[in-house]
């Protein structure tokens, strides 16, 4: 399908951190990719044999980027909320896990797909159980993102992991790629973590960087995370060195580097963000669910000024509750100015950014979070034409209402890959109502 799709006005980062307004915008989308944008005036001699998507209304923007998730957790939302991360993790989530199964996976994933689609979000980096059944609902409905490979010492192993790697890394017209998620280092011991690198590097080094395969690990989110790791890695026997912090432990074992997605990174002294920033690791940063589970709060504005290859993420619907990223964004463009008294403090074009190119950095991916010309045509529509997206003065009033006004409800179109997924708010051939009822049937079965 060719399209060519419309706009009031376009807002981008390219690939060399330029802000770019483009007014009266048409992009031209052939196959998977962006073949031009530019003022509709000069392009419109272009559009003969595109289906034309959008109108004088809409605001362009990258599709967004939710950098650290767990989709199938949808399935929780709620259930276990007021609480700590230690006992809401170990005493309701976790009994809960152990009664799932494949198929529950893949309904509640299929669920948090649709979720993110309908509130603009592209592509998503999901860590969670039976990631082939995350794989088969992405893929169904052709959503780009990351699933999980995952090792857990004691529960699952690294050769569980490879396979998942070999069956599903860059499969569904490359929309789906896998990273090798070791849950955190009080799940996963030093020897797990250096064994799962040892074999990352030795894959890398025989494939392309678009290939190339990441280690996707909670970092710093707990404050009892290095009692719990000396406790682990003590119960195996495994010596534990002269470290202070998580960030340290990482360095000292030898992965602190840009093969690895760091979600969260709340509990960092400066000498922890220096490393992280000096050693180029990605960084998923989840101050909403963060606030909600009472962890603290990162030290956003010190890794942003830091740290090059920075995104964010919801994390799951559980802890959140919710997969709308819009949410996320106006939570850290606010949150900081209060907390610091600083009103100057994460611009709005600092918080989009991190929402689209930041988030493409962050999980390696290129050619998506920009519209540059021959970059991925991954694309959200936001309908302007809102009380609360009103007035629309200059271009500079139009950023700040996507971070302190926006909501996921505004997003009109969707594309993913070159192919329209969500057309005027609704995703085609799906039976949304059907999806809600199956998820409700499942947590009902696993609360009994």
């Amino acid at each position: 399908m060719e399209l060519a799709l419309r706009g009031r006005i376009a807002i981008y980062f390219d690939n060399n951190d330029k802000l770019h307004f483009v007014k009266d915008p048409l992009i031209l989308i052939e196959e998977n990719k962006i073949i031009d944008i530019g003022m509709y005036s000069k392009l419109k001699k272009e559009i003969a044999g595109h289906d034309i998507v959008g109108d004088k209304y809409q605001l362009l923007i990258p599709g967004l980027i939710n950098c650290h998730t767990h989709l199938a957790m949808t399935l929780f939302r709620g259930l276990a909320d007021d609480l700590p991360l230690d006992i809401w993790l170990k005493e309701h989530i976790w009994p809960l896990e152990e009664n799932l199964n494949a198929k529950d996976v893949y309904r509640g994933c299929k669920l948090g797909v649709i979720e993110s689609i309908l509130a603009g979000v592209t592509t998503a980096n999901s860590m969670y159980w039976y990631p082939s059944s995350e794989a088969e609902a992405m893929e169904e409905i052709g959503f780009r993102g990351l699933i999980a490979a995952p090792v857990i010492t004691g529960i699952t192993k690294l050769e569980d992991a490879i396979e998942i790697v070999n069956k599903h890394h860059n499969t569904a017209e490359e929309k789906i790629r896998v990273t090798l998620s070791l849950h955190s280092p009080y799940t996963v011991t030093m020897t797990d973590f250096e064994r799962s690198y040892n074999y990352l590097v030795n894959f890398n080094k025989s494939c392309n960087e678009k290939s190339k395969l990441l280690l996707h690990t909670h970092l710093a989110e707990s404050k009892n995370e290095m009692r719990e790791s000396k406790q682990l890695n003590s119960k195996y026997g495994i010596e534990f060195p002269d470290v202070k912090t998580p960030t340290e432990l990482l360095n000292n074992i030898g992965i602190l580097d840009d093969n690895l997605i760091a979600a969260h990174c709340i509990h960092l002294n400066e000498n922890d963000i220096n490393l992280i920033g000096s050693k180029n690791v990605r960084v998923s940063l989840n101050p909403l669910s963060n606030a909600k589970l009472g962890n603290y709060m990162p030290p956003i504005p010190e890794m942003i000024s830091k740290v090059r290859n920075v995104g964010i993420g919801t994390d799951g619907p559980a802890s959140n509750n919710t997969l709308d990223l819009f949410d996320t964004v106006r939570f850290l463009a606010l949150y900081y100015k209060g907390y610091l008294h600083e009103p100057t403090v994460i611009k709005a074009k600092e918080v989009f950014k991190l929402a689209t190119i930041g988030g493409s950095r962050a999980l390696n991916w290129e050619g998506i979070g920009t519209l540059e010309a021959e970059s991925l045509a991954d694309i959200t529509t936001i309908n302007l034409k809102q009380p609360h997206l009103t007035p629309k003065i200059n271009d500079e009033n139009i950023l700040n209402h996507f971070a302190y006004s926006m909501k996921g409800k505004d997003v009109e179109n969707v594309i993913i890959n070159g192919k329209l997924i969500m057309e005027e708010g609704k995703i085609s051939n799906l039976d949304i109502e059907k999806e809600i009822e199956l998820v409700e049937e499942i947590t009902h079965r696993l609360l009994q």
